[in-house]
């Protein structure tokens, strides 16, 4: 497994940019995670299909019959929900094709740039430029705010959970309503999730397993 740092301009958009291979007859696990994936994977048949994986709820493992060669951008909270919007609404535990999000036509541009990749990064390049496309349709101005508010909550409510209401100038229920509404997700599903993330990325970085800390934490 490869991890890269997303480019400037999207830093903060994209947490990081991943490749993975996998060989034939192995497990690939994953946690619960506040993250959302933008990837990049063969599909039957030998074709590459681009897919949204929305944030997860549950612990799910998968395997690989067939050596894996797949990769991705992670994504957090906060862009997984401006990603989904209105009209799909929130979503957890689910994949969508790309083209439901982006649309036809961009989903086709990005087919034509991954066709003319010959390179992971170059992979890579295509997947964060047509993130960023979707990601600034309509007004800049509406867009920024989104960000912004959709940012504030996702860090308050990791934090704080249903205590997150009077920092953001809400009611328990109006957090409520919101959470489900923008991250599918509960303010106690969430500040969980957050906890859980972080206490696995602090043991990745360390390079050790967790201990009693992390336990309690």
């Amino acid at each position: 497994m490869q991890l890269y740092r997303p480019p400037t301009e999207l830093q903060g958009v994209v947490e990081c940019a991943i490749v993975v291979r996998r060989a034939a007859g192995s497990l690939s696990r994953f946690p619960a995670m506040p993250r959302a994936m933008l990837t990049l994977a063969p599909a039957v048949g030998g074709a590459a299909a681009v897919g949204f994986h929305a944030l997860s709820t549950r612990a799910c493992t998968h395997t690989h019959a067939q050596a894996l060669h797949a990769l991705g951008l992670v994504l957090p909270p906060d862009t997984a929900a401006r990603l989904l919007g209105p009209s799909t609404g929130a979503l957890v535990d689910a994949t969508l094709p790309w083209a439901e999000i982006a649309g036809p036509a961009e989903t086709a541009r990005l087919d034509d740039a991954l066709g003319l990749a010959d390179d992971d990064r170059s992979r890579l390049a295509a997947l964060q430029a047509s993130l960023a496309r979707v990601l600034a349709r309509g007004s800049e101005r509406v867009q920024r705010a989104r960000a912004e508010a959709l940012q504030r909550l996702c860090a308050t409510v990791g934090r704080h959970g249903t205590q997150a209401a009077p920092e953001l100038g809400l009611g328990p229920r109006q957090l409520e309503r919101r959470c489900r509404a923008l991250l599918g997700l509960t303010p106690k599903q969430m500040q969980r999730l957050t906890r859980l993330h972080g206490v696995l990325s602090d043991a990745l970085r360390r390079q050790r397993p967790p201990g009693a800390d992390a336990a309690l934490a």
